[in-house]
């Protein structure tokens, strides 16, 4: 069982499986949308991959990277820039979703709470729905997992989301530092599920935005949990659709999702 009880997809690949993530991001890319309240969120049943992290981590970077656009997520020296849910769309096959940092960010205390809640609320309802498919918690490999991101980790597992572990700036430190990273990673996803089952081969992955180090397998991870991993059932999406219909809300909204669990 993966980190918040969600099943990984297999750890077996396939010649339609590896490095199909290329053919993924070889499709178009535009900016969506940002939003500062469930409400403005994307109503559609789009499968959602997000990225989260300390301030500063690189999450925007590494977007950039994996889209291979420069100025597609945007990038500041500022930690905590990154003040709404920002949407971004795949070949209208997925959506990127780039989630504010926590930790750090110089924001007044209030403002920076409620981005927090904001960020929450958004896991909470999309894992629920099963429309988010996947959330990448980034790491910087020359600091390594903090309390902060253990506090992270502790609320994904509440709130059942799954989530992978990217050490990132991998171009910044040396192999040997990389693989006590590695290991790093590993021991703490062990120790939350318990080490009953086997780690997928994605569960730890190391990129750098620079230097494209660990960029293939990463759209390859993501690509299966788009296309392969948690997936609903055309009738159950058709059976979220049409009661959000009838009480004229979004289909990831709790008065629709808390009648299928």
């Amino acid at each position: 069982m993966a980190p918040g009880g969600f099943i990984h997809p297999s750890n077996m690949k396939s010649a339609s499986v590896v490095h199909s993530g290329r053919q993924l991001f070889a499709l178009q890319k535009k900016f969506v949308k940002s939003a500062i309240s469930p409400a403005q969120w994307p109503s559609t049943m789009v499968p959602e991959v997000a990225f989260s992290g300390r301030s500063n981590v690189g999450k925007s970077s590494l977007i950039n990277a994996l889209v291979n656009q420069k100025q597609f997520a945007r990038v500041s020296k500022t930690p905590g820039r990154t003040q709404t849910v920002n949407f971004f769309d795949v070949g209208s096959k997925m959506h990127l979703v780039d989630l504010p940092g926590y930790g750090f960010a110089k924001a007044p205390k209030p403002l920076a709470e409620n981005w927090a809640e904001s960020v929450e609320v958004y896991l909470r309802r999309r894992a629920k729905a099963q429309i988010l498919k996947n959330l990448y918690v980034l790491i910087d490999s020359r600091r390594g997992i903090l309390e902060i991101d253990l506090q992270w980790f502790s609320m994904l597992q509440q709130e059942q989301v799954p989530f992978t572990i990217v050490y990132t700036k991998s171009d910044r430190v040396g192999k040997p530092a990389l693989d006590g990273c590695r290991q790093q990673g590993l021991e703490q996803l062990n120790m939350i599920h318990g080490g009953l089952e086997p780690l997928p081969d994605d569960a730890v992955l190391v990129c750098s935005a620079k230097d494209g180090t660990g960029l293939t397998e990463l759209k390859d991870s993501i690509h299966r949990h788009v296309m392969m991993g948690t997936p609903m059932t055309q009738k159950r999406q058709e059976r979220l659709q049409q009661t959000a219909d009838l009480l004229g809300v979004d289909a990831d909204d709790p008065l629709v999702t808390d009648g299928f669990k």
